[in-house]
């Protein structure tokens, strides 16, 4: 994950430096950038520090662990492998969880998202 992240943070450098030539070309215009990426890492890295329990395990998934996350089996459904029933199944507390199913955020964390970037916490500029 960490060159990933390492990708996503380079891409995201590039892309701040053109919205500043578009903020440049477009005077009139309010261009902001909201730095999901960031907000979403901090929920994973820390979601104690926002009222959740688990920031990288999946609420509805396969195969528990740390992740609870099985690429073969997603949310919802099961399916024979290796002679094996796989069920993927949720969770009974989605609003501990920041991802729903190892892709997609809870309702939990999709409303501290949205706050977040209603109070302009990881918009450039700040509004």
């Amino acid at each position: 994950m960490i060159s990933y992240n390492n990708v996503v943070v380079e891409y995201n450098d590039l892309f701040n430096v053109a919205m500043e030539q578009t903020r440049k070309d477009l005077l009139n215009a309010n261009v902001i950038y909201v730095d999901i990426h960031t907000m979403m890492l901090d929920l994973f890295q820390h979601p104690t520090s926002h009222g959740l329990k688990y920031g990288t395990k999946a609420c509805c998934g396969e195969g528990g662990g740390a992740y609870n996350f099985n690429p073969k089996v997603f949310c919802g459904n099961n399916k024979i492998i290796n002679r094996q029933t796989l069920n993927a199944t949720a969770c009974s507390d989605p609003y501990n969880y920041v991802s729903w199913d190892g892709i997609h955020g809870t309702e939990a964390a999709n409303k501290l998202v949205a706050y977040a970037i209603l109070n302009g916490s990881y918009s450039h500029p700040a509004f």
